[in-house]
């Protein structure tokens, strides 16, 4: 098995981790090789990709894990750590899972997103549609199946995964998805519009939002484009899923009351 490290270019911290790592991998029998930014080196059929650091490069992680139909795992280098499953000094124990295939791969559901038709975005975590200007609220219209479930006043929405509803969408006050399940959350940021509460919906529905002024939409921490007034926001399960390997029984309320009390 061929472990390929993606690791946080703009952390040099994690560089002696990284090595560190490499070599125990190498020790165990592994071949190793480090990620680079024009893509994974020495393509092989049992490569797995291994995130170090926090979620967010365990996010970013994910993406290139899609493009290229790569397993992924994570090492925990973070301040929370929630979507990884080892730290440095547990290594050992997933090496010697993986070499005695004592791992599953499950696949994990992806939002695709569109502006006004035009796919632009995929997201393994979640998508921010957020108002432009920092001060005000900003009108948002939003339909679900051709139903209009209507009108925000607020910051914005976050629609996310299964797999994100553990991130921005719990800190703005949505709801747990238990494990197994499929599902959007979306999930009002500062609404003032009180009727307007979080939602939870098939992962096979469609979701059109539209916004009464300028903003910005950002999928999995990365803003990568302004919208305008009128332009219609559509929200529907990816074709793209993304391999993640579990080694154990995961316990997602357990993790909850360790990682974010």
């Amino acid at each position: 098995m061929h472990l390929v490290f993606a690791v946080h270019t703009g952390k040099a911290s994690l560089v002696p981790v990284c090595r560190r790592l490499t070599e125990t991998a190498e020790a165990e029998g592994f071949s190793c090789s480090m990620l680079r930014t024009d893509g994974i080196p020495d393509r092989k059929d049992d490569a797995v990709l291994v995130a170090v650091g926090g979620d967010g490069n365990f996010i970013r992680t994910a993406q290139i894990a899609c493009r290229n139909g790569l397993p992924l795992f994570g090492v925990n280098c973070g301040r929370i750590g929630f979507l990884t499953e080892w730290t440095e000094d547990t290594f050992s124990q997933a090496l010697h899972m993986l070499r005695n295939g004592d791992f599953s791969i499950g696949e994990r559901a992806m939002l695709s997103v569109a502006v006004n038709g035009e796919h632009v975005r995929d997201s393994f975590n979640d998508l921010l549609i957020y108002k432009h200007s920092f001060s005000g609220v900003i009108k948002i219209a939003l339909d679900i199946n051709g139903q209009s479930v209507g009108d925000l006043f607020g910051d914005g929405l976050v629609v996310a995964t299964s797999t994100g509803a553990t991130g921005y969408s719990l800190s703005a006050g949505g709801p747990i998805i238990a494990d197994g399940l499929e599902t959007m959350v979306v999930t009002p940021i500062c609404a003032h519009t009180l009727h307007f509460r979080p939602m939870v919906c098939s992962m096979d529905s469609v979701l059109n939002v539209t916004m009464d002024g300028k903003g910005v939409l950002a999928a999995d921490g990365d803003r990568f484009l302004t919208v305008s007034r009128g332009d219609r926001i559509t929200v529907t399960r990816s074709e793209a899923v993304t391999k993640l390997m579990t080694f154990r029984d995961r316990n997602l309320f357990r993790l909850i009351s360790e990682k974010l009390n």
